[in-house]
């Protein structure tokens, strides 16, 4: 291994410490610690740190075709130290400026989705509900009504034929009649026998 690739490894390292640092402070802002074990936090613990091993043995098989040196471990360590001490307050800072950011685009969108798509499209929805109500409402009072206007004559030529004819007489005739009482007093049987069975 040459002096160059020496020194870009070591440089390298440097920035994955740094880096390694920015992703803690990223992972632990986002996922809040459980005091209580819980196996989703270890698994998302055991993924952070496969990726970030993954990455830097990426980094390693760019510039030096990963050969693990000690002295790597010891760059790491001083990249994650110089982020510790000289640039974590201002990642902090940065951070959540970006998350307010980001919420503020995501409300800024939100409302203006709701007050340009949603909420109109519910207003027109509820007027075409109201109008389909009014129509099929109209409809329902129209079609009464003819079947009113169309039924009275059909109720005036029963009446007068009910009168014409004399039926309420027949019919009193057919109720006094033995064939009629016979009818009766049979179905009468029948109806005690199901009653006895039952």
């Amino acid at each position: 291994m040459t002096l160059t690739v020496q020194l870009n490894t070591m440089l390298s390292m440097v920035a994955m410490g740094i880096w390694i640092g920015m992703a803690i402070d990223t992972y632990s802002r986002f996922m809040k610690q459980k005091k209580s074990f819980s196996w989703v936090t270890a698994l998302n613990d055991f993924l952070f740190w496969t990726i970030q091993g993954l990455l830097v043995f990426y980094v390693l098989l760019q510039i030096n075709h990963g050969e693990v040196r000690f002295y790597i471990f010891i760059a790491l360590l001083c990249g994650y130290a110089a982020y510790r001490g000289l640039l974590e307050k201002h990642y902090r800072s940065l951070l959540e400026k970006i998350i307010h950011m980001t919420i503020r685009i995501y409300r800024f969108f939100r409302s203006l989705l709701l007050g340009l798509i949603v909420n109109p499209l519910k207003w027109l929805l509820k007027v075409l509900f109201t109008l389909c109500m009014m129509v099929i409402t109209s409809l329902l009072t129209i079609m009464l009504f003819l079947a009113r206007v169309l039924l009275k004559p059909l109720q005036w030529i029963g009446r007068f034929m009910y009168k014409f004819f004399r039926i309420h007489h027949v019919v009193a005739k057919v109720r006094q009649s033995a064939f009629y009482k016979k009818v009766v007093s049979i179905i009468e049987l029948i109806r005690k026998g199901k009653n006895k069975e039952d």
